[in-house]
């Protein structure tokens, strides 16, 4: 993983030297993550499955332009991911929160196309690395008359702190300002201990952001 996050750092740093144009901006806005078809067990006989939740993400940006239409955006943001789930019925009222704090450094390629004098489309796809600081899973309620109140350290006791995966999305350019919608899916297994089925846990992230360019 180190290997990666060096080889983008390398790679964004050559295409820096070699760039027609160079911008800098901040971006932030919201998440809806997920951690997949992963169960976390609540009992010895009972499970919830870690589906999305809302976090965020904020951070900076740069815009490296290696001609006149194409270019290289990369950044580095603290970013909240993670699961949640929540059941209520005859036997079962609980709630499951997991939060996960990464530094998350992407790297995509992206096209300018101008759709007006005013308006831009920056379509993009690429690859991020992160590495997770700070996090916990937390349990209450009850499950078949049994009280539940679990408090995990979400790095410590269940995942791996490097994560890896592919990233897509497309921004709108309204001068400096820019609107984007993207996703992030994880390759790596979040887990620590691999799980019966295969059902592991891997990171995905919808997310709506509001960037500035200066």
């Amino acid at each position: 993983m180190k290997k990666i996050v060096l080889t983008m750092a390398l790679l964004a740093g050559g295409l820096y030297l070699q760039a027609q144009q160079v911008r800098f901006g901040i971006r932030g806005g919201a998440n809806l993550s997920s951690l997949g078809e992963y169960e976390h067990v609540l009992l010895a006989n009972e499970d919830a499955q870690l589906e999305y939740k809302v976090g965020f993400h904020a951070g900076v940006f740069s815009q490296i332009y290696i001609n006149q239409k194409w270019g290289l955006e990369t950044g580095l943001y603290f970013t909240q991911l993670g699961g949640r789930d929540q059941d209520r019925d005859f036997d079962e009222d609980y709630k499951l929160n997991a939060t996960a704090n990464y530094l998350q450094l992407p790297v995509s390629v992206f096209r300018e196309i101008q759709l007006s004098d005013k308006v831009k489309l920056f379509p993009s796809v690429g690859i991020y690395a992160g590495y997770g600081l700070s996090g916990k899973i937390k349990a209450t309620g009850q499950i078949q008359n049994i009280d539940i109140a679990q408090q995990q350290d979400y790095f410590n006791d269940f995942a791996k702190r490097f994560d890896f995966g592919g990233t897509a999305g497309v921004q709108v350019g309204l001068g400096n300002l820019l609107l984007g919608a993207g996703y992030d899916q994880g390759v790596l297994r979040v887990n620590k201990q691999k799980a019966n089925w295969d059902d592991n846990a891997y990171n995905s992230n919808f997310k709506l952001t509001v960037g500035y360019l200066f």
